[in-house]
């Protein structure tokens, strides 16, 4: 049966890149019109009967084929392909030549992470030394959406003359790009807030971030980012002990980052509220207090700080 990219513009390439897709399904019998499907400066290049055996043995890493991205243009269309021989995504681009019949010109399949890159950054930086002039610090606020983290961040930040990287802003950043349409959008966002820290932290300086830290899999990952950097990660969790506040702060706020919501969804923010895990060694602060009271509580702490921040409630 022929692999079908539905919901999209029915362009030629579209079409001579599905027929690659069926190759790499490992379709019975695929390959047998090659050479009327391949353009001739392609056919130059590679036998007809040698690009089938070429895609056959693809298919054993492919097949079932996964597509989890499709882009189309004129004479060019790819997809995104998950291998399920080693986990990796690759792009399989097909590009046909401009009058009829469409053969294919080229076809290229290129891993999404090209080779010969800095290896990624580490999940877990224990073991890791940041060799840095100076000792940074890294400071965490943390909370569900509406809580009044930002404010405090970005208040904090001033007062310190230190950088806020908040989240919400570098993911509204990416929305022109397809920013929204990311699977797993959170994920990016923590990796370009562990980057950035991690950027600080070795040129000697500190860092603000601004995000919910829901997973404590990212908390782990900063306090060994920070441990690494010989220092301590300090974290201040924000809640609104008064719902009714909460609720219309979320419902009324106006912060203006480009390609990003204004308010937020009490209902979403209950859910995460309920199963918001506890952070042991952050502080506390309820952003019921006046905001000048909860800045002076942070600065007093921090010029407390000596090791991992204790717990406690403000």
């Amino acid at each position: 049966m022929a692999f079908t990219v539905t919901g999209l513009a029915r362009t030629a390439a579209l079409h001579r890149l599905e027929w690659v897709l069926d190759g790499l399904n490992a379709a019975v019998g695929w390959g047998h019109d090659a050479a009327a499907v391949l353009d001739a400066g392609f056919l130059q290049a590679i036998a007809p009967v040698d690009y089938a055996e070429l895609t056959g043995r693809r298919a054993h890493d492919f097949a079932p084929v996964s597509v989890t991205a499709v882009e189309v243009g004129e004479h060019t269309a790819r997809a995104r392909l998950d291998n399920h021989a080693d986990g990796a995504r690759y792009w399989l681009t097909c590009t046909v030549a401009p009058d009829p019949p469409h053969r294919i010109v080229s076809t290229s399949l290129q891993a999404e992470i090209p080779d010969g890159l800095t290896p990624r950054l580490p999940t877990d930086f224990t073991g890791r030394p940041i060799n840095a002039q100076w000792p940074g610090r890294l400071i965490v606020f943390a909370g569900v959406p509406g809580a009044g983290k930002s404010t405090l961040a970005d208040a904090v930040g001033h007062r310190l003359g230190v950088p806020v990287f908040a989240i919400d802003w570098l993911l509204g950043a990416l929305t022109p790009f397809g920013g929204g349409h990311l699977d797993q959008p959170l994920d990016v966002g923590y990796e370009q807030l562990t980057t950035l820290a991690l950027r600080q932290l070795s040129a000697g300086q500190s860092a603000i971030l601004d995000a919910p830290v829901e997973d404590e899999r990212v908390r782990h990952r900063w306090s060994t980012l920070a441990a690494a950097a010989g220092t301590s990660l300090v974290a201040f969790v924000t809640v609104c002990g008064d719902p009714a506040v909460h609720r219309r702060r979320l419902a009324t706020r106006d912060r203006g980052i480009p390609g990003w919501h204004q308010g937020g969804d009490w209902a979403d923010v209950t859910r995460r509220l309920a199963s918001f895990p506890a952070w042991p060694g952050a502080v506390v602060l309820d952003t019921r207090h006046p905001l000048d009271d909860l800045v002076a509580t942070v600065l007093d702490h921090l010029s407390r700080q000596d090791g991992p921040a204790p717990s406690g409630s403000v």
